[in-house]
């Protein structure tokens, strides 16, 4: 509930939240992003790097909906690229990976 109140997260169109649903990369980059300008709000400077970031990506163009959510996401380090710089938009995300990209948006913040 604090998550969807704060709009980091958002219900699904029938307002389920739906915990047990599989996240893919771009749904955890989407809700990274969102915390990541809560951040960059608080202290401008540290995000002056990712918020004008515009990463290639070799499976993720500019032109799609979750480009700008994911280059913020890598360009601050909470989020990783494949060797080839693959971002694999749709891959779901293991709970290690949610583990570590919270883990570095908590000492982005300032938390750790």
């Amino acid at each position: 509930m604090n998550v969807a109140r704060a709009g980091v997260m958002e219900p699904f169109a029938n307002h389920a939240f739906q915990p047990r649903t599989v996240v893919r990369r771009t749904d955890l980059a989407q809700a990274a992003a969102r915390l990541l300008a809560r951040i960059a709000a608080q202290g401008p400077a540290r995000a002056k790097g990712w918020e004008s970031a515009r990463l290639k990506f070799s499976d993720l163009s500019p032109n799609h909906l979750a480009y700008p959510a994911a280059s913020v996401a890598v360009a601050s380090g909470v989020m990783k690229t494949t060797a080839d710089n693959a971002f694999q938009p749709s891959r779901a995300v293991t709970g290690a990976e949610a583990i570590e990209t919270i883990a570095k948006i908590e000492a982005l913040a300032g938390l750790r």
